[in-house]
């Protein structure tokens, strides 16, 4: 699959992702679902900051992605990544889903 990262009109970037399109799989940009599409932890950006968001009690946290990549390396996807993290809110530690947003442009 290829990501493609636009600013207006113009194309900034082009990424291609691993793997076949499956839709289980969301990847979550800007508050916006992309089906399919399963990132790595190095296609991420300067300017991409990560939010962890649980699916039982709603609690969300901003993520460092220097820290997913020391533990987890630059290969590993999204979809593996969301598995081994634990709300730390939650008593029985929910599932998570990885956001990824943008940085202000300030």
């Amino acid at each position: 699959m290829l990501l493609i990262h636009y600013n207006s009109r113009h194309v900034m970037e082009k990424i291609l992702t691993p793997g076949e399109v499956k839709i289980p799989p969301q990847a979550i940009v800007d508050g916006s679902i992309h089906a399919g599409l399963d990132v790595s932890l190095g296609d991420l950006r300067e300017w991409h900051k990560l939010r962890a968001w649980c699916k039982t009690c709603s609690h969300h946290a901003e993520v460092k992605a220097a820290a997913l990549i020391g533990r987890y390396g630059k290969a590993a996807l999204f979809s593996t990544v969301e598995r081994a993290l634990l709300c730390t809110n939650c008593d029985g530690g929910g599932p998570v889903r990885l956001e990824i947003h943008k940085l202000p442009r300030n």
